[in-house]
Order: structure tokens, then C-alpha cells, then sequence
């Protein structure tokens, strides 16, 4: 696993809205990180089993301290039926992003006592312009565990720790019912709901990353941030596919907090490209930080995006 630290709980998985799982959190935003914990070292949520040697990419042993109803901070955690959200202008009507796409890679951030560095992130294009991707472990504990709450999301985080784009609050998240009653390996892939900032949508400042389904091995270019480094790490190359529908990919430096970093396909010279895997299914992304596993995105993972659509 590439993911580091997990407080909060929600307790029972809510109702299942077309049989995928959502939670809400309250709708006020986060104006400003604290300095990250530096005792934080991976990035999210993991299984009640105890892995064989999983060097995990995601996060720090759970914290049960928030009842379940109440996020860390206070913040309530609502019902199913969310918060009403009036829709998106049309694109056309927005100015262009004011940040580069490298911009709309990031930080998933998780709030308890203090703020910690948990998985990495990406906006992607959707109709409502408010949606990032990310593993479902860095969301979900798979089959016996549970919700993690309490996150935020910091895109293009920069040298000191800076977020030039700010921090963004997680309002909702999908994950399959796969994973949240199996663990499925294949369904490591969770969206995440982004609040409004400033009165501006994530995608309107700093774009995001078309998805693409259905692809199998061929040049990627993987983007993630490691734990207590405030730069990306950047490596171009080649998914094989070992397993049906299981990624593969060398690439080094992808450790603890790198968990749920994009893919990309037909990286274009600005640096934008198709998201079409994140780090994560097999072994929860890989246990050594030279190889980094994702799941074909298929079926499941475009109707957990369709849902995501339709209810953010």
C-alpha cells in the first residue's frame, strides 16, 4: 500500500444509492493547511487484516477517537441525501484554468488534530467541474472497515509546503460496493466530491484530465507525492498487464503518499493527459516504491464515475 494515516469513522456504510456508496461531510469550506504532521508517512485507510509485509503506501494506524456522526473537527457527517447543489454553469462561460495542468495533480489531505499529507489526487473532466480521483483505500477500509472523513485536497502543493490553488474540502466520496464489502483489488478507485472555493469550482482554476477507459498496456506517465516531499515525483513508463485488467508499471520513488497518483496516456506537452489507471488495486498499488500497480479502468470504474456525476 502506498497511502499514510486514517482517523474518523462513519461508522455502518449509510444507504447504497444505486448500489454504490456515498459520504457527505458538512458544506463549510477550509480556508488554510497547518504545517503537515511530520510523523504522518504514508497515505489512507487500510483493511482489518494485517498484510504480509505491505510497505504501505498510504497511512498511519486508525484513529477510532471521532463518534461515528461526527467528522474530526466537528464536522457532522450527513445522510444519504447529501446537500442540493445547484448546477454547473456550462463550460463555455468559464475562464480558462489559471494554473498549468501539472496544477491538477495534488495532495489528499486529512484533518483530524492537525492536517497530514494521506494520498495523492487529480482533478479530472467532469460535467460539473468538481470531481478528483483518487484509490478507494485512501477513502474506504475495504470489507470491515470503514469511511474515512475529515479530508481535503491541496492541487499543484509546491516547494515549502506552499498551496498556490489553496485547500479544497472533500464534501462527498464514491466507492464501488465491491470494495467496501470485498476489498476487490479491481475496484481501488474512489471519486471525490470538491467543495466550492471562493465561489470557483476545482476544475475552473486548475482544469482537469479527461478519463479514458478500457486501456490496456502501453507509456504512462505517473505523478504522485511521497510523503514529506512538497514536489511531485514524475516518471514516464510502460504498463505491462501481468493479470487481466492489473497495470504494472517501474517507476521509482512512488512510496508512502503516493497512493491514488493518475496514470496518464497521451501526454501532451503542456503535461496533460488521459487519466486512464491511479496507484492502487493489486497489493493496494504495490508494497516496494519502484513498482506501482492499478486496475484497467472498466465498467465498474465508469458507472462509479457516472454516479459520481449525477449526485455531486
Amino acid at each position: 500500500m502506498k497511502w499514510f494515516g486514517r482517523a474518523g469513522v462513519l461508522g455502518a456504510a449509510g444507504a447504497a444509492l444505486a448500489c454504490l456508496i456515498a459520504f457527505w461531510l458538512s458544506s463549510t469550506g477550509i480556508a488554510a493547511r497547518p504545517a503537515a504532521d511530520a510523523g504522518a508517512a504514508h497515505d489512507v485507510v487500510r483493511t482489518a487484516t494485517a498484510g504480509g509485509g505491505s510497505a504501505d503506501r498510504a497511512g498511519a494506524p486508525p484513529d477510532s477517537s471521532h463518534p461515528a456522526g461526527a467528522g474530526p473537527l466537528g464536522w457532522p457527517v450527513l445522510g444519504a441525501t447529501g446537500r442540493a447543489r445547484p448546477a454547473a454553469p456550462p463550460k463555455a462561460s468559464a475562464p480558462p484554468p489559471a494554473y498549468p495542468p501539472p496544477y491538477r495533480v495534488g495532495t489528499v489531505l486529512h484533518y483530524a488534530e492537525q492536517p497530514s499529507h494521506y494520498c495523492t489526487g487529480s482533478v479530472i473532466d467532469s460535467p460539473h467541474r468538481d470531481l478528483v480521483i483518487t484509490a478507494a483505500h485512501c477513502v474506504h477500509g475495504g470489507a470491515g472497515g470503514s469511511y474515512l472523513t475529515g479530508l481535503g485536497f491541496a492541487p499543484g502543493l509546491s516547494a515549502g509546503g506552499t498551496e498556490p490553488a489553496g485547500v479544497w474540502r472533500v464534501s462527498s466520496a464514491f466507492v464501488a460496493p465491491s470494495w467496501v464489502w470485498e476489498t476487490d483489488p479491481d475496484a481501488d478507485v474512489a471519486f471525490l466530491v470538491i467543495e466550492p472555493l471562493h465561489g470557483r469550482e476545482i476544475e475552473d482554476v486548475v482544469g482537469g484530465n479527461p478519463l479514458a477507459f478500457g486501456r490496456g498496456p502501453g507509456p504512462v506517465r505517473l505523478m504522485g507525492y511521497p510523503h514529506g516531499v512538497d514536489t511531485p515525483v514524475v516518471c514516464d513508463g510502460t504498463a505491462t498487464e501481468p493479470v487481466a485488467d492489473r497495470l504494472r508499471v517501474y517507476c521509482p520513488g512512488f512510496s508512502g503518499g503516493t497512493s491514488g497518483s493518475p496514470w496518464l496516456s497521451g501526454v501532451r506537452p503542456d503535461g496533460s493527459g488521459s487519466v486512464v489507471g491511479v496507484i492502487g488495486g493489486y497489493l493496494s498499488g504495490g508494497t516496494v516504491p519502484y513498482v506501482s500497480y492499478s486496475s484497467v479502468f472498466g465498467p465498474q470504474v465508469r458507472d462509479l464515475y457516472q454516479q459520481a456525476v449525477a449526485d455531486s
